[in-house]
């Protein structure tokens, strides 16, 4: 069964990575990508594809948005793409939808596919309609104004394969970036989510009191810091619990000692 795809998401990268790997995909005819949901409406009207890779956040309005603006009679199959939005993944569990963390992995995206046609071969349109609108009031209630609950504290991460770890927001010790990725490290593993540290920061609500910007691509939870050597050859050094030694920018270095006399 060839399936048609249509791709949706704001980042050029991310819609090129996306389209090289459905190009290895046995069956999936794509049909075309859209920049924002704008056009995105106006494509599938045009395409009528059978699934659409759908970002959540977009510079001009959300997935969502998207969503609720389909008319009746366009009802393609929705695999939605995000960068961080942990507190979504309980309700793609829910609901019979799928879900993919940036970065977009191969494996998981053929996963995916798969599930949507079998998704496309089993249910009728109104069982996927009513199966969206659900799916749709879960995802608002925690986009637009998340209260707080036990579970705030839980990430949910989804590997290439599909599994799904939950990191603790208290475990992680370490952030540091790499390109237009960030990767979180607890004292066990390491998890890879794409955005910048500030923008993790702020998504997580990593606070001051708590984590402390030592280099421009590394961010540490001030606990897990235990001393501060100067070298002469390597500048300012932040050792951390497990015997790691960091390197600190000399801007941050300077903030840093300023803030923890004790070390320093």
């Amino acid at each position: 069964m060839t399936i048609s795809v249509l791709t949706v998401d704001d980042e050029p990268l991310a819609l090129r990575r996306l389209e090289l790997i459905l190009a290895k995909i046995p069956d999936v005819d794509h049909v075309g990508s859209a920049g924002g949901c704008g056009k995105a409406l106006e494509m599938i009207a045009e395409a009528r594809p059978d699934v659409v890779l759908l970002d959540i956040k977009m510079r001009d309005g959300t997935g969502f948005d998207v969503l609720d603006r389909l008319p009746a009679d366009r009802h393609p199959g929705i695999i939605f793409t995000t960068a961080f939005d942990h507190f979504a993944v309980q309700a793609f569990e829910t609901h019979a939808i799928d879900y993919i963390l940036k970065p977009v992995e191969a494996g998981r995206l053929r996963i995916a596919i798969d599930r949507s046609r079998q998704s496309l071969a089993a249910a009728d349109a109104r069982e996927q309609i009513e199966q969206m609108r659900a799916v749709i009031d879960d995802l608002r209630a925690g986009y637009h104004g998340r209260t707080s609950s036990p579970r705030d504290d839980e990430l949910w991460l989804r590997s290439a394969a599909g599994a799904l770890t939950c990191v603790q927001r208290g475990d992680i010790e370490m952030v540091t970036a790499e390109d237009d990725y960030v990767r979180l490290h607890t004292a066990s593993a390491s998890y890879l989510i794409r955005g910048s540290i500030k923008a993790t920061q702020a998504n997580l609500c990593l606070s001051d009191e708590e984590f402390v910007r030592v280099h421009r691509r590394t961010l540490l939870r001030r606990g897990s810091m235990v001393g501060v050597r100067r070298s002469a050859e390597l500048g300012v050094r932040i050792r951390l619990r497990d015997g790691t030694e960091v390197a600190a920018g000399r801007v941050y270095a300077r903030k840093l000692l300023r803030s923890l006399p004790a070390i320093g």
